[in-house]
């Protein structure tokens, strides 16, 4: 099941970004443009694909950037506005605050890039590379894309991952609260450190190079056997899955003061080094139900599988006021009559309207009332009889 929801959010990224473009541009960038940049509520500011923008920038709340173009700027802030990228985008810090929104299709080089506060959100559906990546004060992410970085953290946020993540360097820290979900591939080079009442569940691939702790209150999860290339370390909880069994290959030592298993769940340890205890300090609680080296679902490498979709009967012409406050206009031009499927999706994939329409051949024009949507960004999907889908992007303002 995992890797069927991994295939399809693959699918819709790539959707995405084959029909991607920028609409309801207030301002257009078409050359080179070394200015700074100040976007305020209303203004959709748009780099077209010939143009390139080197000047700081600024998204405040209630204002979008649209980049099909290049951003090499020493630094992004977006400070409750949105950002959604489809070209090149290379900066050296990159901040999502203030309940702002960034949403990749496209390839990111990002020296620094944080996200923090509430109801700030990131979305990568595409390529990223850091060298340092937060996330904090209750911030979001979601990664279906690729991301490669030198060092993560996430302190008070929430980051789920369906695509692919390589931690190089210095490690990956989840902490103060955080909840970490992995139903992708996860690596580590170095270390990996769970602590202080967060949450990590692994439900796919992950590999952990050198040393593994788990720590202050903190819950580990995982339902298949990952791999430590070194120690083992567990002052805290540390569980299985309810079916099958999932657990820890450990190269090195192997020590615990804390809780191991549950009574309805099914976790292994297997030390490397087989010692006579099932490992090499087992301290604290272990729950009976625990075994050694005797569980083989090992995790397997979820694999990128990318499909090429039909072309749907529906095109979206345009759709305006965008952004709209209170009612979005939608022109088609479709090439059968038939009744089709009309909804709004938030930047998460959940459905906030839907409707269905009869749809004559050629062009059609049909309205949505949006008074009710927070400000943001949204995805118009439309389904036709063949369940063929044409998507766009839209904001919400206030």
């Amino acid at each position: 099941m995992q890797k069927i929801y991994f295939l399809l959010i693959t699918i819709i990224a790539f959707n995405l970004k084959t029909n991607a473009q920028c609409s309801g541009c207030t301002t257009n960038i078409t050359g080179l443009d070394a200015a700074p940049h100040i976007v305020t509520a209303g203004q959709v500011f748009c780099i077209a694909p010939t143009g390139t923008v080197t000047g700081q920038i600024t998204v405040s709340v209630g204002g979008t950037l649209c980049n099909q173009g290049t951003i090499n700027s020493f630094n992004l802030w977006i400070a409750g506005g949105t950002l959604i990228n489809y070209g090149s985008l290379t900066t050296h810090n990159l901040l999502v605050s203030t309940a702002g929104t960034y949403t990749n299709y496209a390839t990111t080089i990002i020296d620094s890039l944080l996200v923090e506060n509430p109801s700030s959100t990131y979305i990568n559906n595409g390529s990223q590379t850091n060298d340092a990546f937060g996330i904090a004060d209750n911030g979001t992410v979601v990664n279906n894309g690729t991301i490669s970085t030198h060092l993560m953290a996430d302190s008070i946020g929430t980051f789920t991952n369906n695509g692919t993540i390589n931690v190089t360097g210095l490690g990956f820290s989840n902490a103060y609260t955080s909840n970490f979900i992995n139903n992708g591939n996860l690596t580590i080079s170095l270390d990996f450190a769970n602590s202080y009442s967060s949450n990590f569940t692994n439900n796919n691939y992950m590999n952990v190079g050198r040393d593994w702790y788990n720590s202050t209150s903190a819950n580990f999860t995982t339902k298949c056997m990952m791999s430590v290339g070194r120690d083992w370390f567990n002052s805290s909880n540390v569980y299985g899955p309810t079916a099958s069994c999932g657990g820890f290959n450990i190269t090195g030592n192997s020590l615990s003061s804390g809780l191991i298993g549950s009574a309805n769940t099914h976790l292994d340890l297997c030390d490397a080094g087989n010692p006579a205890l099932g490992i090499d300090g087992p301290g604290g609680t272990i729950i009976n139900t625990t075994t050694y080296c005797n569980c083989v679902n090992s995790c397997a490498i979820v694999t990128n599988i990318k499909e090429k979709q039909s072309q749907s009967n529906v095109m979206v012409k345009t759709v305006y006021p965008n952004p709209a406050s209170n009612t979005l206009h939608i022109k088609l031009n479709n090439k059968e009559n038939e009744s089709i499927v009309i909804e709004i999706k938030d930047m998460m994939g959940k459905i906030v309207s839907s409707k269905m329409y009869p749809a004559s051949v050629g062009e059609n024009e049909t309205e949505i009332n949006v008074s009710a949507l927070a400000q943001g960004t949204y995805i118009l999907s439309i389904t036709d009889s063949h369940q063929l889908q044409s998507k766009q992007l839209f904001n919400v303002t206030k």
